[in-house]
């Protein structure tokens, strides 16, 4: 009896005794600096998602926030590896990683393009095919800043702005949004220059723009840790209360500048939000539903009046 029974159990088919099991599938997530707290909050999420959809998620990150290449090196040795279903990347710039996801996309591995935003017209040229983009409204971000700031100081004002890479979408995005917006409302935008991300060079430029005009009432700058250096600026200057700072992230340190009074406001993102939707959309599409190409993530603008509300997107966690 014994010999029959093992005998029976050799004829099942192998797939039969598979299906009963749920594939977990592998995927890679790439993203910039874990120096920057908006990325280790993105990392959160992808962590969060791991957990909560049964997926397995390599993570890749660098340890500056310029550092293209070594987050080019990143992706050439996954893909050198080969055992990832997908990847969700985060570039530093449009084309700081198309050579390696023009080589994914010729082996047919899904992408999907969070935060950072790969143009179409540039992946389409470099082939490409970028599965859904996922980012917040970076327009809409810089709108909700120029809002908050034509609510503060009198029509008319001198206001400077604080780019980030001007290669970058996200900050070529925000600074179109504040800068249409508050010209719409009648601001006068006296300078606009890159801090390349940079806290340093940000307050270096931020010293410069308010030697270079007294009358200066409030600067826009694209992320929170640039701003950071601008807030120095301001304090080195005796200009805090009469020179206000709004900016984009709502990071830990940004959101305690503005509990301090130092920043006046800043937009959140929700990375952790991004990441968890990036990995969700990645699995409905490894196992053959249909997802959308764009995804805006949530964003808000955070004051004194609603701090509680930044931070974690998914705050039960």
């Amino acid at each position: 009896m014994k010999k029959l029974v093992l005998l029976l159990l050799a004829l099942i088919p192998v797939g039969s005794v598979c299906a009963q099991s749920t594939k977990t599938h592998k995927v890679g997530a790439l993203t910039k600096s874990l120096a920057n707290p908006y990325f280790l909050l993105m990392k959160q999420g992808y962590e969060y998602a791991q957990k909560k959809l049964g997926v397995e998620v390599v993570f890749g990150s660098t340890p500056t926030e310029e550092a293209d290449v070594e987050q080019l090196n990143i992706l050439q040795s996954w893909l050198a590896e080969g055992s990832l279903e997908g990847l969700v990347v985060t570039p530093f710039r449009p084309t700081s990683l198309n050579s390696s996801l023009t080589t994914a996309s010729r082996r047919n591995l899904p992408i999907i393009n969070i935060d950072e935003l790969i143009p179409e017209e540039v992946a389409k040229a470099d082939g490409i095919k970028i599965v859904t983009r996922i980012a917040s409204n970076n327009v809409e971000a810089g709108k909700l800043d120029a809002q908050l700031v034509l609510n503060s100081v009198p029509k008319g004002s001198d206001v400077a702005v604080i780019e980030g890479d001007p290669g970058t979408t996200s900050s070529m995005d925000r600074v179109k949004g504040f800068t249409n917006a508050a010209k719409e409302g009648g601001l006068n935008i006296v300078a606009s220059q890159p801090a390349n991300w940079n806290r340093k060079k940000a307050g270096e430029l931020a010293t410069k723009m308010l030697e270079g005009d007294p009358n200066l009432k409030a600067v826009f700058v694209a992320n929170d840790d640039m701003a950071l250096g601008v807030v120095n600026a301001v304090q080195a200057a005796g200009a805090t209360g009469k020179v206000i700072v709004v900016s984009v992230d709502a990071t830990p340190d940004g959101l305690e500048a503005i509990k301090q009074g130092l920043l006046a406001g800043t937009v959140a993102q929700y990375p952790d939000a991004m990441a968890y939707m990036a990995i969700e959309t990645m699995v409905k599409k490894l196992n053959g539903e249909t997802v959308p190409e764009k995804v805006d993530s949530p964003i808000k603008l955070i004051t004194k009046d609603n701090l509680s509300d930044a931070g974690k997107y998914y705050k039960d966690e």
